[in-house]
């Protein structure tokens, strides 16, 4: 992967680049494979920072895999370059980035896994007609448009499955929520406990909020212990998340924890915490100890041999499905033409070479029709149980 970082003396050297080729004789088209451009904006400091982390190497992954042999689109054979810029956890620097990468002859771009960084760009997409596929967010879009994607679970599809799982597999009757009130995918899980408290029969017996980069969450946990839950969902990002399961714990309170987006199945949670969260549940999309086909144990392979023997956390599958969906589309499309990607992505529907089935309808949404969803127990630093 070629990640270059989108500043002005890249800017003007891109648009230096575009004239020499125009000038250049013909024969030198053929001296090596054209050149996809694509951005991708992840979260790769701050609270959300080990998630966009995972995104973007998942990503990396899936352009070794494509480039080793090129790819072929309406005859003529491309390899595949990005562009990586760090939103951190601020809604601003993402609409920034993203107006950036439009100005530019990216096709289209990847992420954010973050929904405070994904959820701020999809108007902004629309408004530059750019294409955005996102490869992590899961909070609710109030209103999408044609140029908006996202090729993950979210929390109206995820959540549900791993709230029935875990009420029916360790009868919990009451149910503690601690969420974060700044980040939308967090809150978003904080209102579905809510929805399917009757469904599931189960009450919800301390609602405690608290914000993003709080030190201390003696109070909300002081209140959660005085009324005794079975199990606790704990809706905040990994940053967040990591300093306040200890404190959960030195209250006493020992039921089991419950999280979104495959947090706890990422391996930065169990070392931050020490495994205080052995036990504890969360959902993803992909089951990575049992790759289900050749590619998929490739690609757990591959990602194992770059990050000391780890398995892939979950927002890794993501940002590889975001970029093999892009890939499908411009083959549908025929032709690497920013335009044409769109048409192909609002009517995709494809199999990963991961296995995830991705299936957009867009209008009325860019989210993917047909999510795969897998509750597990942690119990070891990057593995689990299915439950």
């Amino acid at each position: 992967m070629i990640a270059t970082p989108l500043t002005r003396r890249y800017l003007a050297k891109l648009g230096a680049g575009t004239c020499l080729a125009l000038a250049a004789p013909a024969i030198l088209a053929h001296a090596a494979p054209a050149s996809l451009h694509l951005g991708q904006i992840e979260s790769l400091t701050g609270p959300s920072s080990p998630a966009g982390l995972r995104g973007r190497a998942g990503t990396e992954v899936a352009i070794a895999d494509l480039n080793k042999n090129g790819i072929e689109i309406g005859g003529t054979t491309y390899k595949i370059e990005t562009t990586v810029g760090d939103c951190a956890n601020d809604a601003r620097q993402a609409i920034t980035l993203l107006r950036q990468y439009a100005a530019t002859d990216m096709l289209c771009s990847i992420g954010p896994t973050n929904s405070v960084g994904y959820v701020p760009i999809v108007p902004v997409a629309g408004q530059l007609n750019f294409a955005i596929v996102g490869d992590g967010s899961v909070a609710v879009i109030k209103a999408w448009n044609p140029y908006a994607y996202r090729v993950n679970p979210t929390n109206a599809s995820a959540t549900p499955v791993l709230l029935q799982k875990v009420i029916a597999r360790d009868k919990v009757r009451r149910l503690a929520v601690l969420y974060d009130q700044t980040q939308d995918g967090q809150r978003a899980d904080s209102d579905m406990c809510k929805q399917l408290a009757g469904k599931l029969s189960y009450e919800i017996i301390a609602f405690e909020a608290f914000r993003t980069g709080d030190p201390d969450f003696s109070p909300q946990i002081s209140t959660i212990r005085a009324a005794k839950p079975d199990a606790i969902f704990l809706a905040a990002a990994p940053g967040d998340g990591i300093k306040m399961v200890p404190q959960i714990r030195d209250a006493g309170l020992e039921v089991p924890l419950l999280t979104g987006s495959g947090a706890f199945q990422d391996p930065v949670y169990w070392t931050g915490t020490k495994g205080l969260i052995k036990g504890c549940y969360t959902w993803i999309s992909l089951d990575l100890q049992n790759p289900a086909n050749p590619a998929l144990n490739a690609f757990v392979e591959a990602y194992r041999a770059s990050h000391e023997g780890q398995i892939p956390a979950a927002n890794a599958t993501f940002g590889a499905d975001a970029l093999y969906a892009v890939v499908a589309a411009l083959k549908m499309a025929g032709k690497a033409e920013r335009g044409l990607l769109n048409e192909a992505l609002a009517a995709l529907d494809t199999t990963t070479p991961l296995g995830t089935h991705v299936q957009f309808k867009n209008p009325p949404s860019g989210d993917n029709l047909d999510p795969s969803v897998l509750a597990v127990q942690v119990n070891g630093p990057g593995s689990y149980l299915a439950v």
